[in-house]
């Protein structure tokens, strides 16, 4: 009686289960693979249903094994066929995850192409309309200073100049920052250097740069977001490292452009998973942006060890 009790309910189940299934066949737009595998349920449904026919009817019994056999062996062969095809809904999530990615990376690159167009812009605007007016200032200024002027003006106009001496050089500054001409015109190699030459002059830090670029040009993105990794890490180094040197190699080998980036500072306890996600120092920003170009960064970091860092850009 337990039998039949448990025999009625697994034909119960495999039917809901097979209803199920071939309820979801429309969700998986008709799949080969999908549909065989449902009719397989429902035929491992009907196979249990007529396993309960010898309960009722002994007389049956040896009719009944003859066709279980028979729903046995197609239900094997659909089951298998479906197993076969299945792959192929595999290989679409994979094409469909792919995609995914294309078209986050195309609009990441889009964003990142606008914003240094606008830096770009934000730089010209800058340099070309308030440069001007400041070096105007400086010259209404030097016309004021041939004027017989006591000491305290004469001290005044003086100040002002070297006010004005200083404004001018900031707008430079950050014009260039925004948007390097050295990088849009003479490429990653040049700006580099450029960058770290500016930093080795303050005596703050001793950056040592290896490379065999040379005067090569890379595609817009590939050199702006590498640009921008490089000075982030090296301000992130000057700013919570404590270090007195850095070593950065870049080198083009075949297809790939490779940093090995470290420093001798104080380093930190590294867990990937709260550095990223928390976007301390920059880091997630150098990962999204990089991850637009096909590109990746290794960090490793512990107490008292310093930092290393090694990106990767896959050039097409």
């Amino acid at each position: 009686m337990v039998t039949l009790v448990a025999l009625i309910v697994s034909i119960i189940l495999q039917f809901i289960a097979a209803i199920v299934a071939i309820s979801l066949t429309k969700v998986t737009k008709y799949n080969i693979s999908w549909i065989l595998i449902s009719i397989s349920l429902f035929f491992l449904a009907i196979r249990r249903l007529i396993e309960i026919i010898p309960f009722l009817y002994n007389r049956f019994f040896e009719d009944v094994q003859i066709v279980d056999h028979w729903i046995g062996i197609v239900t094997s062969v659909l089951i298998a066929t479906g197993i076969f095809f299945v792959k192929k809904i595999f290989n679409q999530l994979r094409e469909a995850e792919k995609i995914r990615k294309n078209s986050e990376r195309r609009i990441l690159n889009a964003i990142i192409h606008t914003e240094e167009r606008e830096r770009q812009r934000f730089a010209k605007d800058l340099h070309d309309g308030l440069g001007p007016i400041m070096s105007t200032i400086k010259m209404s200024l030097s016309a004021l200073s041939k004027r017989n002027l006591d000491e305290y003006g004469k001290a005044v106009v003086d100040n002002l100049e070297d006010v004005i001496d200083e404004g001018i050089t900031e707008i430079k500054e950050i014009s260039n920052n925004l948007s390097p001409h050295v990088l849009n015109n003479f490429g990653l190699a040049s700006a580099i250097s450029t960058f770290i030459n500016k930093i080795n002059y303050t005596d703050v830090i001793k950056i040592h740069l290896t490379s065999n670029l040379n005067q090569e040009r890379f595609s817009e993105n590939v050199e702006s977001v590498f640009y921008r990794a490089v000075c982030e890490l090296i301000n992130n180094t000057i700013k919570h490292a404590g270090a007195k040197n850095i070593y950065i190699k870049i080198n083009h080998i075949n297809n790939l452009l490779i940093m090995n980036y470290s420093d001798d500072g104080k380093g930190f306890q590294y867990d990937e998973s709260t550095l990223f996600e928390a976007k301390g120092m920059g880091y997630y920003n150098i990962r999204s942006r990089l991850n637009s170009i096909n590109g990746q960064i290794d960090i490793d970091s512990a107490e008292g060890k310093g930092l290393s860092a090694d990106i990767y850009v896959k050039l097409k």
